[in-house]
């Protein structure tokens, strides 16, 4: 059953979940408590006139530790039974997933360009939402080519991204994306001149030199010699003046010129 847009429930709340439950279409609701019953994790939605609880096994994630993670985010789930003296709504995430993943496989190309949401960021990765609450992995080098921030530092859950389909497999249940499209940094760059000034991000430090990446060109990395006086760290904002460049070869050095804000 399709629903006309602007359709307005005449029963209220009530008779909005009543009629998800009896026609199996999936609702929005926030993630608003993660709690326990049963000594087992659930989601708590708010549901407007009833609580929604989904168990850890029917939230779809694979990973209870994950459950955390959407905590004030709205998430597509379907009503599986109603107790209204109770105001309690039992509810299957899993379930409305798994039907949003049956027709991206049906659509989806490699190559097609989707609308996403990134729901978690981890460390070496994100999931973000290709469509109806399916998650997909993309891992960093196919998140950024920047490399002097940590993922927390460039992406928010919320954010709104664009992903392309790089690979699917229906057999393995498997889909592919990438946010990273385009010419790699060396073939992106500027003719950079020697003297040229520049902005740069510090990437790493040792003794022998200090590897900076561009901020003007994501991926882009130089190395310069060590500052004689002070202290940098990964992310200090530094100025670098270009000594040498060479897109053949890939290369590019750099001398320190002082730190920014």
């Amino acid at each position: 059953m399709i629903r006309p847009e602007g359709l307005e429930y005449r029963g209220g709340s009530w008779d909005r979940l009543y009629d998800a439950m009896q026609k199996g279409y999936p609702i929005e609701a926030r993630v608003v408590r993660v709690t326990w019953e049963n000594d087992l994790p659930v989601w708590e939605l708010d549901l407007e006139v009833a609580r929604g609880l989904v168990p850890s096994s029917e939230t779809g994630l694979g990973n209870p530790a994950l459950m955390q993670k959407f905590t004030g985010q709205k998430v597509l789930v379907k009503v599986k039974g109603i107790d209204k003296a109770a105001g309690i709504a039992a509810c299957s995430r899993r379930e409305a997933v798994a039907d949003a993943r049956e027709k991206l496989f049906r659509h989806l190309k490699v190559g097609q360009d989707v609308d996403a949401v990134i729901r978690v960021v981890t460390p070496k990765q994100l999931l973000v939402d290709i469509g109806g609450g399916v998650l997909v992995a993309v891992p960093r080098s196919a998140a950024t080519r920047r490399k002097a921030f940590r993922l927390d530092e460039l992406f928010d859950p919320g954010r709104q991204v664009s992903v392309r389909v790089s690979a699917i497999d229906e057999e393995s249940g498997l889909i592919s994306v990438t946010m990273v499209n385009g010419a790699g940094p060396w073939e992106m760059a500027p003719e950079f001149r020697r003297g040229d000034c520049v902005a740069g991000v510090v990437l790493h430090v040792n003794s022998n030199f200090v590897m900076i990446e561009m901020v003007a060109v994501p991926g882009l990395v130089g190395l310069a010699p060590p500052p004689l006086r002070g202290v940098l760290s990964r992310g200090d904002r530094v100025t670098c003046m270009v000594a040498n460049f060479s897109r053949e070869k890939k290369k590019l050095s750099l001398r320190l010129r002082g730190t920014t804000v």
